[in-house]
């Protein structure tokens, strides 16, 4: 779907691998948990469009000679999908017209060519299953809830490894993203990771030999300690895809109550 909110004006844009105005989005309007800060997107907006507007000449099909390898063009694809994220959930929130539109399916204008978040999470999986690593596909950061938190800065070529271990564990430990639901016994995990299991389960019997083992088990070894306590205490819980993966997750709305001291978060 194409939708002309999307469209960017590249006259005079060169190719480049510069991040750095995407790492002042990064540093303004996402919050300590990952959450996307409404409010603060109108301050980054030059920054943002102009980050848009260079990855929509610059990647591994427009300038190949800019992403030597797999880590570098793994980099990018992560970076684009976070900057574009952003910009349709910042149409989505301000435009009425728009919120009758599933703007997330738009397709917009990146590595020379038209494509969509769909187009690039189908990308990165069939990386993770070239690879053989299923957190290339399961921690893909975005706004939405079917997606693990976004990060504070932009990923980069040498911190790739050490990054995707942190955003796993943090997609774990956010109870907004990753349910446990204790009264109904059952876990819903996002639809990123759900596609990854049984590569996952296969890369546990290689590594642990064959035997009977469930996807909660089998993700625990590469969770830190933190995370893996919250997953144990779900052990023998039903496993199930989550459905309501496009509510954008924000900061909770603080509320002041007449007569109370403080606030209190809903």
């Amino acid at each position: 779907m194409i939708c002309e909110a999307t469209r960017l004006k590249l006259t005079g844009v060169k190719a480049s691998s510069d991040i750095s105005d995407l790492s002042v989005v990064l540093s303004q309007v996402v919050d300590s948990r990952g959450r996307l800060v409404p409010s603060k997107l109108d301050s980054i907006q030059d920054h943002l469009m102009q980050h848009l507007r260079r990855m929509a000449i610059t990647g591994p099909t427009a300038s190949p000679a800019l992403f030597p390898d797999e880590i570098s063009r793994l980099v990018y694809w992560y970076n684009v999908r976070i900057a574009w994220s952003i910009r349709l959930a910042q149409l989505s929130l301000s435009n009425k017209t728009l919120r009758s539109v599933d703007v997330f399916r738009c397709s917009f204008q990146v590595d020379g060519r038209r494509m969509s978040l769909e187009q690039i999470d189908s990308l990165l999986l069939s990386y993770a299953k070239r690879c053989g690593d299923f957190r290339i596909a399961a921690c893909i950061p975005g706004v939405r809830a079917g997606y693990a938190p976004l990060p504070n800065k932009p990923f980069s070529e040498g911190n790739f490894e050490a990054e995707l271990s942190k955003q796993l564990n943090q997609l774990i430990l956010d109870e907004r993203r990753f349910v446990i639901d204790v009264k109904r016994r059952r876990v819903i995990v996002p639809p990123m990771l759900w596609a990854c299991r049984d590569m996952i389960i296969s890369e546990y019997q290689r590594r642990f030999g064959q035997c009977e083992v469930k996807l909660l088990t089998a993700v625990g070894v590469y969770l830190n300690s933190q995370a893996r306590f919250r997953l144990e205490k779900a052990l023998g819980y039903r496993v199930i895809p989550r459905r309501d993966t496009a509510r954008i997750i924000v900061p909770a709305r603080k509320v002041y109550y007449p007569g109370k001291v403080g606030k209190i978060e809903l």
